[in-house]
């Protein structure tokens, strides 16, 4: 059966964007994209982080997906349940410190081929999230992204997981979110 949840369109205004980090320069954002499920097309929020490229491969300016930022050192009780139980469940020993951004999910360890970038998940939203990833990178360099005074791990978090329906959407932002994630946790 094929999938039932796929990435349909990106909404390039929606774009907001704060400096997360100096030390390794980093900017943290959000996006609004329409997502097909089986109960129908929904506007959802998707957070990414552009990279300093210091380590693990990353490429310096590329924006990458996240499933939010670590409030506190240890295990994942901050986020919602099932948000808690795939980031235990995709990060080495269940941990993480405080500030850490939840993206364990979208570096699996088995990528089926060697010319894949990482950091896109592995499975049917590849393409999706890195298109998203590349036209977040040209929108920044272009300035054409809204500041956020207050994007800190705090509102991030809160917006991904949050319990309001947007308009002409029938489910939360959290429900949403969530399926998504789980689709990609599944193909892991």
């Amino acid at each position: 059966m094929p999938n039932s949840i796929k990435i349909l369109k990106m909404y390039p205004k929606s774009f907001h964007a704060n400096v997360y980090s100096i030390r390794h320069f980093r900017m943290i954002g959000l996006i609004d994209v329409s997502i097909k499920y089986i109960y129908g097309i929904e506007r959802v929020t998707l957070a990414y982080f552009s990279s300093s490229g210091t380590n693990s491969g990353k490429i310096r300016g590329l924006w990458y997906p996240i499933v939010g930022i670590k409030i506190h050192d240890g295990k994942f009780d901050e986020f919602s349940s099932y948000l808690n139980f795939v980031l235990t469940n995709t990060t080495m020993d269940g941990l993480a410190d405080n500030g850490w951004l939840a993206k364990s999910l979208f570096f699996p360890s088995n990528y089926p081929n060697n010319s894949m970038i990482r950091g896109f998940s592995n499975g049917i939203h590849y393409k999706s999230l890195l298109k998203i990833g590349k036209t977040l990178r040209k929108l920044y360099k272009s300035n054409e992204f809204q500041h956020m005074n207050s994007l800190d791990k705090y509102k991030l978090n809160n917006i991904l997981t949050s319990k309001k329906i947007y308009v002409g959407n029938r489910h939360t932002q959290r429900e949403n979110f969530e399926k998504f994630i789980e689709d990609i946790f599944n193909e892991v």
